[in-house]
């Protein structure tokens, strides 16, 4: 099928850093062991660059010091000017290009595409947008969902909401092999004294329902909880909970790189994933390649991954973390992950006529 008048695969992810990307990394390098000629594009300044991963780090942001008119100007140049022709010259008209996330950019990337006539599969990741996101992300989501010939989701309960058809792909994950010293170090950093270790790792935000987990942790005594993850938006009231109960819970409020992120989710014994909104989530994803058990509430497409779901409530949770333990298995690659991308190319392309 790769040979079916394909001619290249380009896998678009401007940011270039956290778990969309880490898809993204992981979709490429499958595609390439198939025999398969594809290429990241991506930020130039992507937090990993695996060898076996061809990178373009065609997307750059100029600096203009403080001064937002001319920050924008340079930007507005750069895009326009540099970005926009260069990914013209980069697609062509037997070509797929794979988009994902919101970016603000991807609207320009889909445009690139369509001068090109080149095929456009679209993957947000999200079917919904966050609550307080501005109007540039809620244009740029809607465009991810409505102007591909296809789009690839990552959780069944996905099809349920979208009002187009979609192919249900895995939610594959780049990992680099977890660095037995590293989680050593987690380990003493977060559950000193040996106990059991229930963790949130990634970006905190409210939606996560940290208040659930904190409350679920203040009733297993002799466990540490621990939530580690850059803040965007969740830090103070998750603080203020902490404080309230008195909760064993750790605090850590930082983004880690790739090898320490891995190294953290080797280091817990439960993964929890106690989310208000999801379609599905990479945390889960690198669970359980990693063999690390999970509890998730009935949200989105959690149940899909989750090693046991849980009500809403600090009670089940607690409990379901206590049953969850020792349950990890470390997942099988799937057979054939590259051959059912390629299903997917193939409709969109039929679709795009």
């Amino acid at each position: 099928m790769a040979k079916a008048g394909l001619r290249r695969v380009h896998v678009v992810e401007p940011g270039g850093r956290g778990g969309i990307y880490q898809h993204a990394v992981e979709v490429t390098r499958i595609l390439v062991g198939a025999g398969v000629d594809a290429v990241l594009h991506t930020s130039d300044g992507c937090e990993v660059r695996p060898a076996a991963v061809p990178v373009c780090g065609c997307v750059r942001w100029p600096e203009n010091g403080r001064n937002v008119v001319l920050r924008r100007a340079a930007r507005a140049r750069y895009l326009g000017g540099e970005l926009l022709p260069h990914l013209c010259r980069a697609f062509g008209p037997r070509d797929v290009v794979h988009v994902h996330g919101f970016s603000f950019l991807n609207p320009m990337v889909i445009r690139a595409a369509r001068l090109r006539r080149a095929t456009v599969v679209g993957s947000p990741h999200n079917t919904f947008v966050r609550e307080g996101a501005g109007s540039r992300a809620v244009r740029s989501h809607e465009t991810m969902l409505r102007r591909p010939d296809h789009l690839v989701v990552y959780a069944d309960a996905d099809t349920a909401v979208l009002d187009r058809d979609a192919s249900v792909l895995p939610l594959v994950q780049w990992t680099p092999p977890v660095e037995p010293d590293r989680v050593r170090r987690w380990r003493e950093r977060l559950a000193p004294d040996g106990a059991p270790l229930a963790l949130m790792p990634g970006h905190v935000r409210r939606d996560k329902n940290y208040d659930l987990f904190v409350r679920a942790m203040a009733r297993l005594p002799g466990w540490r909880g621990g939530v580690v993850g850059e803040d965007h938006g969740g830090a103070a009231e998750l603080a203020h909970v902490v404080q309230l109960t008195d909760a064993p819970v750790t605090m850590i409020f930082e983004y880690v790189s790739v090898a320490d992120y891995m190294a953290l989710v080797a280091a817990a014994d439960v993964i929890v994933a106690p989310y208000a909104v999801a379609s599905q989530s990479g945390v889960l994803a690198v669970a359980r390649k990693l063999g690390v058990p999970t509890v998730a509430t009935a949200t989105g497409g959690l149940p899909e991954l989750a090693t046991a779901v849980a009500d809403a409530d600090p009670a089940a949770l607690a409990q379901a973390v206590i049953q969850a333990r020792g349950r990890g298995a470390a997942e099988r690659p799937p057979d054939g992950v590259a051959a059912e991308f390629l299903a997917a190319y193939q409709v969109a392309r039929a679709r795009a006529g």
